[in-house]
Formats: C-alpha cells, structure tokens, sequence
C-alpha cells in the first residue's frame, strides 16, 4: 500500500483549510466518593444543663429543620437514619419530608453519621449549587446557570466512568476587533540531515536581515554559534538543543526554530516540529552526502515525515551547498525530483512546496542573487522571497486558551514561563491554572518574544498574546517548582482534560521490523513531553478511504493505518484532534526509532 494512500487518513482535515470543527469542551473532573469521617466533638461538662441546639448539614452548612441533638452527653451523638450514599430514587429533599428522631445520648456511642443526601451525587438529584471543584488544587469556579455556549465534549463521554462526570459551561470571551487583523505570525522549524549547513544558513538570514549586525556575528568567529549558543554544542559541532531567533519579512513575523539533525536527537527536533506552521528543509546538493542524507538512512525523509505528521503543511527545500557543484543547472533538478516525489506521497499540496538553490556559506540566492552561472538558468525567488510567500496560518482565537510552556526560569521575584498560544488568547490580569498541577496563577506581566508589527495602534495589542504568538508569561503567586516544561496553562473554567487513556488513529512506519502487537511498549512523543506508554488495544486497520479493514487484529505491521488505544503511564493533558490539533497529535517511538505518528480521536 503505497505511503499517499496511508497519509491521507490522518492529514483530512488541513492546518490552513477554512472550516473548523465547533468547539466541544468539558472538564476532567472527579468528585470524590469516600467519606472523611467529621471531627469529633468535645465533650461538654457534666454541669452543663442540656439544651437543644440545631444539627447542621456538613455539606451547605444550612440548618436542617427539625432536627435537634443534646449536647448534655458525654461523647459524640450517633448519626440519623438515612446515613450513608443516597439512591438514584431519593429525591433531594427526603431529609425534610421524613425527619429522623433524635438521638439519645445514652444510646449513642458512635460518630455523627451526616443526614440524609451526604456523599456523592447521583445522576438523578440535581446539583444544590453552581459551584463546581477541578481536580487537584484548582480555585472553585462558579459558572452562570445559562450561557451561550454548553461545551459538553464528545472526548469525555466515558471520561470519568460512574456518575460523577458533569459538564463544564464555557462563554467564549469576546475578541477584540484588533486581534482579528493582526500581523502573521508564523513558527518556522529548520530540518535536515546532521551537516546539511542548517545553522550557518540561519545565521546568513539573520545577517542579511539585520537582526544581527555583522560585527556581532564575525565576533563570535562562525555564523553557525549565532544559533547553536551552547557551549557542547560548539564543541561537538552538532546542533543539540532548539535554537530561537526571530525574523521579520513584509508579510509575517516569524521565530525561527532552528533544530538538530543527528539521530540522536530526534526527540528534541519533535518539540520544534510540533511548535511550528512552516518549515524550511536544507538538504546538501555535494555529491554524496545529499544521498547520504535522503536515501542512505539520514534524517531527511524521518524529518519530513515528522514534520508532516505534526501539523506543517507548507515546506520549502534549499538546496544548499549548490556552490560546490559549479550551481549545476542538472544537479539541482536531480535533487527536486526525488525530494518532490517524496513530499508529494506525504500529502504536501504542490502549490505549498518551493525549491531554492542556494550557498549557505556564501550568502547566495538568499536575499540576492549575484553569481551569474545561477542567474543564468534559476530565475525563480530568493530564499526570503518564498519564506515571505508563505501563506497566513488560520488561528482558533475564540476557543478557549491553551498556552503550552516549553522553558522555565526565574526572574526577581517572579518566575517566567516562555512558550506559544496554540488557541485563544490571553491578557495581563488573567486567572489560569497550570496543569497538571492543577495550581492557581495570575498573569502579571505578558512579553512577547518579538514585539508585534501589527498596523495598530491599540495599546493593549502589547500586553495580549494571541493565538500564534510566543510570549513569555510573568507570575508572583508561585513557586518555580511548581512549573516545568511540558504544562498547559488554560482558564479554570475552560481545562482539557487530563487523562492516561486516549483512542488514536496512527499511521505505522514502512521502516517498522518488529509487528506492534498487544501490550507493546512504547513511547508517547507530544509537543515537549515524552511519556511511556503501552498499546492496550488494537481495534481495527484502515483501509485508504478510513473504512475499517479488520477488527481486533492481533499485530499491526510497517505501512498500516490503524485505529488503537493507548494507556499511558502518567496522567497528562491531551485534547481530541477536533478540539485542539497543538494537543492532538503525537508521535510513536520504540527503541529509538520512529515507528508511528497520530491524531488522537477521543480520551477515555
């Protein structure tokens, strides 16, 4: 089965198109169902005349008519009839309609038993309050009685298991008029095989556009160190860690990711592709090495895969080191056919695919094109010229805000979290919760990355991150260990959920040798977090068109699409595709090699 057919599955519903699924969301709540037996009471003195006081419900705190204890016993009072979890049939005010008798204190010698509807509610007997508690240490939001929008997600139709599941109510916040005509705003990853002169061309474009003065970057002795600042990484000569510059061109502004090419380094080179719209992929014309790199095992083709799998749809090839080859005319055409055919079988739409010749070393063809051997046979655009042709991304600014945090630090006496709105936006003054922690925190200062270029002149433009734009979120109400890479910040009466257990649809590698089979063990790769994780059911392969093939098949093999459900060793926060495609998509790896990526379906 060829690779196109296979893709076409997970990549239906296109990054740029136009339509949008409805916004469906709920909570991942869980009321707890034991029962925290009350603190006892003091006993009272034996000279202490009795006299009737008003038992209280622990619940509301309301007194309960009718019911009356002694407080001239020593010891506590036994509890009412009617203790214990109530039935689906009770009604909600039984309590009052049957009135227990009091209890004596020379027949008590237990605790005091809560009155009748103490524990957890059952479907039937509607909720005494609006108030509604999330898990873990999350602030109690009341939520209004109606409200324009019920998210009730189809994701968490099983979620909880028991009755204890309820449905989260979320108006969506009006959106400014000036945030719906912003500038772009663009995450552009670099891939390549280790070699392929990445960093260098990087370091070129931030020259030719003078976001780094030539002075700066002669003193730090090789255009590559403009990106690859770690001191390991200069050592080595290999790109290890994510390198964040910005960019500006006419039609967008643009963060450049700039991620490492060795094999051993592919976990890393996920987080850039999973934070990224577009993607520029060097590959070197030398004679040897570009076959090295695309056909001889490199990262070329993983990278591509990757990148495609994880939401980039528009791609633009340089052809790089072309210098070396006398800019041969025959050579780059060689390059663009293979590597066209290849992109093409993953889906890319040809008018989203650019090939551009270039010398990264020398500067060539990247804002101008000089070398009259080039000029004589290329006359399509400069590098920049198809980096500024990239269209505009669709954002989904009016669901709720997800802000996924990929470096944390500390800052005076606040503590700073960088990372990118993937939907929504957020504000200074803003009330969020960091999950999975699941603590409290308001927004004191909000900084953009790259200061936005928009046509405006709101002041507030300054101060709100949307959708697209990666900004670094300033807090004063939490300790630094509290957050680390990989939380979700969101609002709390707005949380995805945070589940172990997901219904995907994956594609299976062609590279695959040993089958996937029941109990496989493997590693779930989403945006920065990497989480063991076990193949708990095989439910059905794919055909092509999605129809299912077979049902419960007992191993999945290479080139197979397939229906699974993964359990995970950790709780962590992912969303379905349809809700939020930043936290519904993933990749799959086994032994340090790639072996399926995937859109999750539904969590469970």
């Amino acid at each position: 089965m060829s690779r196109h057919r296979l893709v076409r599955n997970l990549v239906e519903d296109d990054y740029y198109d136009d339509d949008y699924d409805d916004y469906d969301e709920d909570d991942y709540d869980d009321y707890d169902d034991t029962y925290a037996p009350p603190p006892k009471k003091a006993p009272a003195p034996k000279s202490t005349p009795a006299k009737q006081v008003v038992a209280k419900n622990f619940a509301t705190k309301n007194p309960i008519p009718g019911k009356v204890q002694s407080t001239a016993s020593v010891g506590v009072t036994k509890a009412p009839p009617g203790w214990g979890k109530p039935t689906t049939a009770s009604p909600p005010n039984a309590a009052q309609k049957s009135p227990p008798k009091a209890a004596s204190a020379a027949s008590s010698g237990g605790v005091v038993k809560p009155p009748p509807g103490w524990g957890a509610p059952s479907l039937s007997s509607p909720p005494t309050t609006n108030n509604h508690t999330i898990e873990g240490n999350l602030p109690t939001a009341t939520f209004p009685k109606s409200s324009s929008t019920i998210c009730r997600s189809t994701t968490q139709k099983s979620n909880q298991g028991s009755a204890a599941s309820s449905m989260s109510l979320y108006t969506p916040r009006p959106v400014p008029d000036f945030l719906r005509n912003t500038k772009s705003q663009l995450s552009m990853v670099i891939l390549g095989h280790v070699d392929a002169g990445k960093s260098t061309l990087m370091g070129q474009v931030l020259v030719a556009t003078g976001q780094v003065s030539k002075r700066d970057a002669a003193k730090q002795g090789s255009l590559a160190y403009l990106l690859d600042e770690n001191e390991s990484e200069r050592e080595r000569g290999v790109t290890m860690e994510i390198g964040t510059k910005t960019l500006r061109v006419p039609s967008h502004d643009i963060v450049i990711l700039d991620a490492p090419g060795h094999h051993d380094f592919i976990p890393v080179m996920i987080t850039g592709a999973a934070n990224a719209d577009v993607a520029i992929l060097v590959v070197a014309a030398v004679t040897g090495e570009f076959e090295a790199g695309f056909t001889g095992g490199g990262q070329t083709k993983e990278h591509i895969l990757l990148a495609r799998g994880l939401g980039v749809t528009q791609i633009i090839v340089a052809v790089n080191k072309l210098d070396v080859e006398g800019w041969s005319e025959d050579r780059y055409y060689q390059i663009q056919k293979e590597v066209q055919d290849f992109l093409l079988k993953q889906q890319f739409k040809p008018k989203r695919i650019k090939f551009v010749p270039i010398s990264g070393l020398t500067g060539e063809n990247i804002m101008e094109r000089k070398d009259t051997d080039l000029k004589s046979w290329y006359k399509g655009p400069t590098l920049l010229e198809a980096v500024d042709s990239f269209m505009p991304a669709n954002r989904s600014i009016e669901k709720p805000p997800r802000f996924i945090v990929s470096d944390v630090y500390a800052e005076g006496r606040g503590v700073v979290t960088r990372g990118r709105v993937v939907q929504g936006y957020f504000e200074v003054g803003d009330r969020l919760v960091v999950l999975p922690v699941g603590d409290p925190v308001t927004v004191s200062r909000l900084e953009h990355l790259q200061a936005p270029s928009d046509d405006t002149d709101d002041p507030k433009r300054q101060s709100i991150g949307v959708a697209g734009d990666t900004i670094e979120l300033v807090f004063n109400d939490i300790d630094i260990m509290r957050l680390s890479v990989g939380n979700i910040l969101s609002l709390p009466n707005a949380t995805p959920p945070l589940t172990n257990k997901a219904k995907a649809r994956v594609i299976i590698m062609d590279k695959l040798t040993v089958p996937i089979i029941r109990g496989a063990q493997v590693i779930f790769h989403m945006h920065s977090l990497d989480v063991p994780a076990v193949m708990t059911k095989l439910i059905a392969t794919l055909n092509g068109d999605g129809s299912v093939k077979k049902e419960r098949p007992r191993a999945i093999t290479s080139g197979v699409n397939a229906v699974v459900e993964l359990t995970l060793s950790d709780k962590i926060v992912m969303e379905s595709y349809s809700d939020c495609r930043s936290l519904g998509r993933f990749v799959l790896r086994r032994g340090g090699d790639t072996i399926a990526i995937g859109i999750i379906d539904e969590t469970l």
